[in-house]
């Protein structure tokens, strides 16, 4: 008895209670990868709705931004984003906006191509974006049918590293030769510039550094920027080994057009002589360094 009263619960639901599924009456999806530039995304929807006379659609997003969700403090308007069809831009907002209406009559399921663009990003910070969306059809002979579309895209990691004097060069006269104490620094300072849409880690490689009896050191003399940390000592340089010069934050704040923020970071070198029994030679010592920004 117990086991017939519990199948017939069980049926009751099944029978009673609908089940939840995606509406059929209207969908957006999302056709292929969106297309980030410099300065924009972009992506192609594809809108299925269902219609007996004349059909309205609609856009809004209950949101006010669109959000990096590894890092929820950048948000990006929604105002930024825009859709686009039949050659005409329609502003998202919180608001519904009417971006097509289909008047041919048809009735029946009806396909449609949209285009999402969001605009005036400048560089963003790297991480995954994501961003609310509803779509209304308001039909003349059939309820109003709505239905969810999250618009979402990947910024990846970005880093580079500028320098017109990468390779420090250290000229040794004729008078320092004899000089068995000379102390000896790069003619001019190096200066690297970073660029860097995560936070960053730079490392100096000495890969096939020749030390020439010397003692070579590196020094950091200023930075600027978006640097957190760097080592304020100086540091002995040995061949075939990795140093960690400083680290540091995204060089973009904020979500608009000219939103980098230039960093950089003026490094000197030196060295002197390791025996007093050695002369140092004369001539230009220039070591072929290697910088490598990464991600932190």
């Amino acid at each position: 008895m117990k086991n017939i009263i519990i199948t017939a619960i069980i049926l009751f639901f099944v029978i009673i209670c609908p089940k939840v599924t995606a509406n059929p009456y209207l969908k957006a999806e999302i056709t292929g990868f969106p297309f980030v530039t410099e300065n924009n995304v972009t992506a192609n929807i594809n809108l299925t709705y269902t219609q007996n006379g004349q059909s309205k659609l609609y856009v809004m997003s209950p949101d006010n931004f669109i959000v990096n969700n590894d890092n929820p403090d950048i948000k990006i308007p929604i105002t930024n984003l825009y859709i686009l069809n039949d050659g005409q831009q329609y502003q998202i907002s919180n608001n519904w906006q009417n971006f097509y209406t289909d008047i041919s009559g048809t009735a029946g399921s009806i396909q449609k191509n949209v285009n999402l663009k969001l605009e005036n990003i400048g560089e963003l910070p790297a991480g995954n974006y994501t961003a609310l969306l509803k779509i209304l059809n308001k039909s003349e002979t059939s309820p109003d049918y709505e239905c969810d579309f999250l618009f979402t895209f990947i910024i990846d990691g970005k880093q580079s590293i500028l320098s017109d004097s990468s390779n420090p060069v250290i000229q040794v006269s004729e008078n320092e030769i004899f000089n068995k104490q000379a102390y000896i620094r790069n003619q001019s300072d190096v200066r690297l510039d970073l660029t860097s849409n995560t936070g960053w880690k730079l490392w100096l490689n000495t890969l096939n550094f020749d030390d020439e009896n010397c003692e070579y050191y590196l020094q950091v003399k200023n930075i600027s920027g978006k640097v957190s940390t760097y080592e304020p000592n100086s540091i002995r340089l040995y061949s075939n080994q990795r140093y960690l010069i400083a680290s540091g934050e995204p060089t973009f704040e904020g979500v608009q057009t000219g939103n980098k923020i230039p960093t950089n970071i003026t490094l000197e070198y030196s060295f002197k002589n390791t025996s007093s029994d050695n002369f140092i030679k004369e001539g230009i010592k220039q070591n072929p360094f290697i910088y490598i920004l990464e991600r932190e």
